[in-house]
């Protein structure tokens, strides 16, 4: 069953976008009387059966809420450096979104080669990676310098975790004890953070960690911030 976005499907009658509607209607061929899934990437999914096929303004009956799950992600905070090269991230993006996390945050640091990108575009890619994916959770996206950050989480409950290319640390992320639900994790440029931000960082209550024994790439070093937490969590659940 093809599964599409909006945003609020609280009501008995949701309208799709125009991109949504031209997804469901030209694209996938629906027509009036098909059964769809619709998420609004907040966790919760609902099979509805489309009133009216139209291209531009796909109108959808909610008949049933399939699930109402808002832990279908896992408790990562990710805030990273974007690449030079914008399409590094959207593959991370992508990758993010089907793992699932909490949000991520494209950090302005002291080193960073790129400081924009169009989020309007990574949205897009987003809500496409949560439909093929068919997860029930679009992570929130944000742009902000590393020192707003910082301010912005000083007061939330999370462990807090700075990964960082020193040789003297021996900690790694993998191993340590998650305290909290929600993990926030920092991940710096190619030039890796200043001394300043790393000071900074550690007064704000982050723990320096590895990424295991490697020198990784940005994009995989947030994928392996991803896979990490989402391992860990997973073993930490009961399972039937």
């Amino acid at each position: 069953m093809h599964y599409f976005y909006a945003p609020d499907i609280s009501q008995p009658f949701v309208t799709l976008s125009n991109e949504e509607s031209e997804h469901c209607v030209r694209v996938m061929r629906h027509r009036e009387g098909d059964v769809v899934r619709v998420t609004d990437g907040c966790g919760h999914l609902a099979e509805a059966v489309i009133t009216d096929a139209h291209p531009k303004r796909c109108q959808l009956e909610i008949r049933q809420l399939v699930t109402e799950n808002l832990l279908t992600h896992n408790g990562l905070h990710l805030a990273i450096a974007p690449t030079k090269n914008a399409d590094r991230m959207e593959w991370l993006l992508e990758k993010a979104v089907e793992i699932g996390i909490c949000s991520l945050t494209f950090l302005q640091c002291d080193h960073s080669e790129r400081t924009h990108l169009n989020l309007e575009r990574m949205q897009r890619l987003a809500v496409a990676a949560l439909k093929q994916s068919q997860t029930t959770w679009l992570p929130p996206l944000r742009m902000m310098s590393f020192a707003e950050f910082l301010q912005q989480h000083q007061d939330t409950p999370a462990d807090r975790f700075i990964a960082w290319c020193d040789d003297n640390n021996t900690r790694q992320l993998a191993d340590e004890p998650f305290q909290h639900p929600d993990i926030i994790l920092l991940i710096g440029p190619e030039g890796d953070f200043s001394q300043e931000e790393i000071a900074k960082a550690r007064e704000a209550g982050y723990v320096e960690v590895k990424l295991g024994n490697r020198r990784l790439r940005t994009e995989t070093a947030g994928l392996y911030g991803c896979l990490a937490v989402a391992v860990r969590e997973s073993l930490s659940k009961p399972h039937n």
